[in-house]
Protein backbone atom coordinates (compact mmCIF):
# COMPACT_ATOMS: atom_id res chain seq x y z
CA UNK A 1 0.00 0.00 0.00
CA UNK A 2 2.54 2.58 0.73
CA UNK A 3 4.16 1.76 -2.69
CA UNK A 4 1.22 2.89 -4.43
CA UNK A 5 0.87 6.48 -2.37
CA UNK A 6 4.34 7.16 -3.22
CA UNK A 7 4.39 5.78 -6.93
CA UNK A 8 0.88 7.65 -7.28
CA UNK A 9 2.53 11.31 -6.55
CA UNK A 10 5.40 10.80 -8.76
CA UNK A 11 3.00 9.63 -11.81
CA UNK A 12 0.99 12.92 -11.48
CA UNK A 13 4.34 14.93 -11.33
CA UNK A 14 5.53 13.13 -14.65
CA UNK A 15 1.77 13.78 -16.03
CA UNK A 16 1.91 16.87 -15.57
CA UNK A 17 5.74 17.69 -16.88
CA UNK A 18 4.28 15.60 -20.00
CA UNK A 19 1.76 18.00 -20.28
CA UNK A 20 3.74 21.53 -19.87
CA UNK A 21 6.52 20.03 -22.50
CA UNK A 22 3.37 19.67 -24.95
CA UNK A 23 1.70 23.19 -25.19
CA UNK A 24 3.41 24.89 -28.18
CA UNK A 25 5.30 28.46 -26.43
CA UNK A 26 4.86 31.48 -29.06
CA UNK A 27 7.75 32.97 -29.96
CA UNK A 28 9.10 36.12 -28.86
CA UNK A 29 7.76 39.37 -31.25
CA UNK A 30 11.10 40.13 -33.04
CA UNK A 31 12.64 43.32 -32.09
CA UNK A 32 13.39 44.56 -35.26
CA UNK A 33 12.51 43.45 -38.54
CA UNK A 34 15.15 41.13 -40.28
CA UNK A 35 17.17 42.81 -43.48
CA UNK A 36 17.37 41.24 -46.43
CA UNK A 37 20.94 41.52 -46.41
CA UNK A 38 23.25 42.92 -43.20
CA UNK A 39 24.92 46.48 -43.86
CA UNK A 40 28.51 47.24 -44.67
CA UNK A 41 30.55 49.02 -43.03
CA UNK A 42 31.31 52.09 -45.39
CA UNK A 43 27.76 52.07 -46.75
CA UNK A 44 25.57 55.24 -46.99
CA UNK A 45 22.75 55.39 -44.85
CA UNK A 46 19.78 57.04 -46.63
CA UNK A 47 16.06 58.67 -45.32
CA UNK A 48 13.05 57.64 -46.40
CA UNK A 49 12.94 60.37 -49.12
CA UNK A 50 16.81 59.10 -50.38
CA UNK A 51 18.75 62.37 -48.84
CA UNK A 52 21.83 60.67 -47.48
CA UNK A 53 21.55 60.97 -43.60
CA UNK A 54 25.31 59.62 -43.15
CA UNK A 55 27.64 56.74 -43.29
CA UNK A 56 27.81 53.49 -41.77
CA UNK A 57 30.89 53.25 -39.35
CA UNK A 58 30.34 49.91 -37.69
CA UNK A 59 27.71 47.42 -37.81
CA UNK A 60 26.69 46.14 -34.02
CA UNK A 61 25.33 42.80 -33.41
CA UNK A 62 21.71 44.09 -32.29
CA UNK A 63 21.50 44.53 -36.23
CA UNK A 64 21.63 48.69 -35.75
CA UNK A 65 24.56 50.60 -36.72
CA UNK A 66 26.83 53.11 -35.70
CA UNK A 67 26.98 55.96 -38.30
CA UNK A 68 28.73 59.30 -38.94
CA UNK A 69 26.19 62.17 -39.41
CA UNK A 70 27.32 65.50 -39.67
CA UNK A 71 30.94 64.56 -38.16
CA UNK A 72 29.03 62.48 -34.71
CA UNK A 73 28.73 58.81 -34.17
CA UNK A 74 25.08 58.53 -33.94
CA UNK A 75 23.20 55.06 -32.87
CA UNK A 76 20.85 53.93 -35.12
CA UNK A 77 18.44 51.44 -34.04
CA UNK A 78 18.08 48.01 -36.12
CA UNK A 79 14.07 48.82 -36.28
CA UNK A 80 14.31 52.13 -37.96
CA UNK A 81 16.24 50.43 -40.76
CA UNK A 82 15.24 48.58 -44.33
CA UNK A 83 16.47 47.47 -47.71
CA UNK A 84 15.02 49.51 -50.30
CA UNK A 85 16.24 48.64 -53.90
CA UNK A 86 19.80 47.48 -52.51
CA UNK A 87 19.87 50.80 -50.39
CA UNK A 88 20.26 51.33 -46.23
CA UNK A 89 17.25 53.61 -45.42
CA UNK A 90 16.18 54.28 -42.41
CA UNK A 91 13.25 55.38 -41.02
CA UNK A 92 14.54 58.58 -39.02
CA UNK A 93 15.27 61.99 -41.09
CA UNK A 94 18.80 63.62 -40.70
CA UNK A 95 17.86 65.81 -37.94
CA UNK A 96 16.16 62.80 -35.98
CA UNK A 97 19.44 60.64 -36.00
CA UNK A 98 21.93 63.89 -34.64
CA UNK A 99 19.45 63.83 -31.75
CA UNK A 100 20.01 59.90 -30.72
CA UNK A 101 24.12 60.92 -30.46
Amino acid sequence: MRFRLIISPLLLAVRAVAALANETVDAPAPTAAALSRTPVEGEVLRDAKARIVGKVYKVQPSGGVLAIVNRETVRIPADTLSIVDGRLVTTLTKAEAIKRK
